[in-house]
C-alpha cells in the first residue's frame, strides 16, 4: 500500500495536481492518477527530475530541488503558487521544483519537520538542506533567496 501511494504520489507530481498549476510538479497521493513514475524493486519511487527515498527528495537528475509544502485550504499557498510557477518557468533545466500538498503527503512533510505553510525548502541534489523559508514571499525575494542558493 505505502509503494503505490508513493508511486501515485510521484505521478500526481508530473501530472500538476491541486495545490500546483500548470506545469508544476506535485506529489501528493491519488489512486486515480495514471503511473507516470516508475517504482524499483527497492520500493524508491523515482521519475526523470528526482526521487523519493526514505521520505526525502533526491535529484536524479543532479540539480538542486526547492520542494514547496503547501495545501488546497491555505490562502498564503495560492497565494504563492503564481510566483512558484514563475520561478519554475525562469529556472527550467537549473533547479527541480518540487510541490507536496502536506495533506497528502503527511509522512514526508512530518520528515521535513514542516510545521507552518508555504514553507519552501532548498535542497542540494543529495537531498541535503540548505535553506528554508517559511510563509508567503514575493517574486524579488524568493528570486534572490535561488541566485544565492545556486552560487553557493
Amino acid at each position: 500500500m505505502k509503494k503505490t501511494a508513493i508511486t501515485c504520489a510521484i505521478a500526481l507530481a508530473l501530472l500538476a495536481g491541486a495545490c500546483s498549476g500548470n506545469g508544476k510538479k506535485e506529489a501528493a497521493a491519488s489512486a486515480d492518477s495514471d503511473a507516470v513514475a516508475t517504482q524499483t524493486e527497492s520500493g524508491i519511487a523515482v521519475s526523470d527530475e528526482y526521487k523519493l527515498v526514505d521520505g526525502t527528495f533526491v535529484s536524479a537528475n543532479g540539480l538542486p530541488m526547492i520542494i514547496d509544502f503547501s495545501a488546497e485550504w491555505c490562502p498564503p499557498c495560492r497565494q504563492l503558487k503564481p510566483v512558484f510557477e514563475e520561478l519554475e518557468k525562469e529556472y527550467a533545466g537549473k533547479i527541480n521544483f518540487i510541490t507536496v500538498n502536506v495533506d497528502s503527503m503527511p509522512s514526508v512533510a512530518q520528515n521535513y519537520k514542516v510545521e507552518s505553510i508555504p514553507n519552501l525548502v532548498f535542497a542540494k541534489a543529495d537531498g541535503t538542506e540548505v535553506y528554508r523559508s517559511v510563509g508567503f514571499r514575493e517574486g524579488a525575494e524568493l528570486k534572490a533567496y535561488i541566485e544565492k542558493y545556486l552560487s553557493e
